[in-house]
């Protein structure tokens, strides 16, 4: 079966959501918790970083500078409206990303990212099967 990531930000994230398909949720929050951490302790939960069994660390950084990006754009204090070229900016850094981590999770994954309200899948452009 295909899982499913989303590039996407919110305070205190890191950039990248997996999505659950229904049929996938936890009958109960405590057998969610032993399914999400693989039954890792509270000292290890502490410093293990989500993603990183399936990303590169380099990427893991980039996501979060953007989920950082988001939170200053999005944050109380901001100026900035949707639409406006900031958050555009944002939005392309953001299908960059989305990308490259469809990239490093391979053919298993589907990535999708979020802007201006929707999700996106990630497209890469066909390759030409003709033979030469």
């Amino acid at each position: 079966m295909v899982k499913r990531a989303l590039i996407d930000w919110d305070f205190d994230a890191h950039g990248i959501w997996i999505i659950n398909f229904p049929r996938e949720r936890p009958s109960s929050p405590k057998e969610g918790r032993r399914r999400d951490w693989s039954g890792a302790s509270s000292d290890r939960f502490q410093i293990l970083r989500p993603w990183s069994d399936l990303l590169t660390t380099s990427l893991l950084d980039r996501l979060q500078s953007w989920n950082e990006w988001g939170c200053s754009l999005g944050g109380p204090t901001s100026s900035a409206q949707i639409g406006d070229p900031e958050w555009e900016s944002f939005y392309r850094d953001g299908k960059e990303l989305a990308e490259v981590t469809q990239k490093e999770l391979g053919d298993h994954w589907q990535v999708l990212w979020a802007a201006n309200g929707a999700w996106h899948f990630v497209r890469f452009p066909e390759t030409n099967s003709e033979l030469p």
